[in-house]
């Protein structure tokens, strides 16, 4: 897709204005936007943007990982980030292998784990496969990291300079949007299917593309259907929310348009429509196997609403030493923290709507804003605090089928979003003294300001542990990966296939392990989402050990043996002072980093029978 604008003018007059009054605010000069076309090739825009972004980003927030690019640095104490990596290795295997991606017995061993509902974001394990088949899972995922968010910022670039034709205020705009609290505080947490919020402004695109003329009727379905398709195969909440805001925003077009553009607007909600029927079909499969394996998902609780306050309240950190801002903060504490917006931005789209009254695209902006806020604050109405809402009354459509396994909060993406079209409109807007120009600028740097300061780094993300936790003697966390895993030393100690548990305080680690071992073991346990799996990773016996009892060992030797475990691999770095299974009478052997424990000669001991015995492993 490319960016030129030849021809936005005849979009914005028609959209925009319908008075000379109207035509001054919403349209650059045609003559000026013509002569960069000639003298502009039209795909240098873009690149010159994505090539700002990407530097801009790696150098700010990214310079850690970059780094250390075969090094899992990010939050290895947690459990999402090792689920995301793993899907990176587990949908090219299960492709290649020709087994169902949806569902996966080399996790949760020996009967496997139901994927369908689970974020695996296939998508994007898909187009990243040549890079984890060159490299691996972890410079992978590192990579991809590092990636989303200017390609983020390149599509609302992209979408703003087709609808005013300018560079710098563009530019602006797709920074807002591409480097936002929501994009970075997921991207530092490893959620790819949260941060991939590119094809919701390129939906945009095609939309001005086809409004203006340079996009016919049958081109225009074709690339919506294909993103609105890649949009579910990326996150399936996240396709729901697009269709609830592309029915608010086509209903409020229509609203807004007026007498002569109401027909247009029509037309434009059919094609739409069409091309949302041709990416449903593209997603059947998937959809079809999700509603036969449903799982009871359920998110109604106040802490996933957007608390209205975190629109304007900066975290604790940005509040330049103002104490009583500071003591405010953190009594409201850190939920809806991602949803930060600022207030200049929030006046840029006050000013857009004030000064261009007139303007109906200005009018779609507030009203899309307000109707995407509305859906925010999902059936709790959360002011400041979510110990103290209200319940609203469009609550119940919250008890939908899919409308109940949604965080309202994630809405805010799309409020990003018009907010940052506002501040394109409001940077380019033609004519007025210096002064004036000075001060639009003013308010707009100002914007950006505000919520960039808002974002985090990778800084604060590539500690092992939480900063303030004090590990036990027995642990010294490191991030790399140990040389069990790195320099292949599993295949002299496991059998291809062998069900392992990883025991470690490494958040998920085992399906880490398993990913960066190009899935040569199977493993007990692992993470896949909160409401379906432990939090721990861990089959619920082998958690027991941390406190032995009599009845606690039996749990664990009954589990042993109808499970076929054959191994306990404990990671000696992130050792806690239970893992030291030796202390339970268990005999391990020491290789690269980690202790493997053989279950064989444990299940002998306990009068178990060779019947349950794993064959032995070879001598180190």
């Amino acid at each position: 897709m490319d960016t030129a604008e030849s021809d936005a003018g005849q979009l914005r007059s028609a959209s925009v204005a319908t008075s000379p009054a109207q035509s001054g605010w919403a349209a650059v000069s045609r003559a000026a936007r013509a002569a960069a076309t000639r003298t502009v090739p039209p795909g240098a825009p873009g690149l010159l943007a994505f090539a700002t972004y990407l530097v801009t980003f790696v150098i700010t927030a990214g310079l850690p990982l970059a780094r250390h690019l075969n090094v899992p640095d990010l939050r290895q104490y947690w459990t999402d980030v090792q689920f995301y990596a793993w899907s990176l290795g587990w949908w090219p295997y299960a492709v290649s292998h020709g087994t169902n991606p949806l569902f996966s017995n080399q996790i949760g061993a020996p009967h496997g784990y139901d994927l369908s509902w689970a974020s695996t974001a296939p998508s994007v394990d898909l187009a990243m496969w040549p890079v984890t088949a060159a490299f691996g899972v972890v410079v992978s995922y590192n990579v991809l990291l590092l990636l989303i968010p200017p390609l983020s910022a390149w599509a609302a670039f992209a979408a703003a300079r087709r609808l005013t034709g300018t560079f710098w205020p563009s530019l602006l705009a797709g920074a807002v949007y591409g480097f936002c609290p929501y994009e970075l505080m997921h991207t530092w947490q490893g959620q790819p299917n949260l941060t991939v919020i590119a094809l919701f402004p390129l939906l945009v695109y095609l939309a001005l593309r086809w409004w203006e003329g340079s996009l016919s009727r049958n081109r225009f379905v074709l690339w919506t259907a294909l993103v609105m398709a890649l949009q579910f195969y990326t996150f399936d909440e996240g396709f729901f929310e697009m269709t609830v805001v592309l029915a608010g925003a086509l209903a409020a077009g229509f609203a807004v348009a007026g007498r002569a553009n109401r027909g247009t607007v029509a037309r434009l909600a059919g094609l739409t429509g069409i091309a949302y029927a041709g990416a449903v079909v593209a997603a059947a499969p998937y959809l079809v196997y999700a509603l036969r394996h449903k799982q009871a998902l359920t998110r109604q609780e106040p802490a996933y609403s957007l608390p209205l306050i975190r629109l304007v309240l900066p975290t604790t950190q940005q509040m330049f030493g103002v104490t009583p801002l500071e003591a405010y903060s953190n009594h409201v504490g850190r939920t809806g923290i991602e949803n930060y917006v600022g207030i200049p931005l929030l006046v840029v789209l006050l000013l857009v709507a004030g000064f261009a009254w007139r303007s109906r695209l200005s009018w779609l902006l507030l009203i899309g804003f307000a109707f995407v806020i509305a859906l925010a604050v999902g059936p709790n109405l959360v002011v400041t605090s979510t110990h103290h809402t209200r319940r609203l009354p469009w609550a119940a459509l919250w008890n939908l089928p899919l409308a109940r396994s949604a965080e309202p909060s994630r809405f805010i993406v799309f409020g990003v979003l018009a907010l940052a079209v506002a501040l394109a409109l409001w940077l380019s807007a033609p004519g007025g003294s210096k002064l004036l120009r000075a001060a639009r600028w003013g308010v707009g740097l100002l914007a950006v300001a505000a919520i960039l300061t808002d974002s985090p780094t990778a800084y604060q993300a590539v500690n092992p542990v939480p900063l303030g936790y004090q590990p036990p003697a027995t642990m010294h966390p490191v991030n790399p990966l140990p040389a069990f895993i790195t320099q292949g030393l599993y295949r002299r100690y496991l059998r291809q296939g062998e069900i392992v548990v990883i025991l470690t305080h490494r958040g998920n680690a085992g399906m880490l392990f398993q990913s960066a071992a190009g899935f040569y073991f199977r493993i007990a346990g692992g993470y896949i989402n909160a409401s379906l799996t432990p939090i721990d990773a861990l089959p619920h016996p082998v958690t027991l050990l941390a406190h032995p009892s009599t009845k606690a060992l039996q749990s664990f030797d009954d589990y042993i043996r109808s499970s076929g475990v054959g191994a306990i691999v404990v990671e000696q770095a992130w050792e806690e002072p239970w893992m030291n299974l030796s202390k339970l009478g268990m005999r391990g052997v020491t290789a690269g980093g980690v202790t493997i424990y053989p279950m064989a000669p444990w299940l002998a001991s306990q009068g178990l029978g060779p019947a349950a015995a794993a064959a032995p492993r070879p001598a180190p």
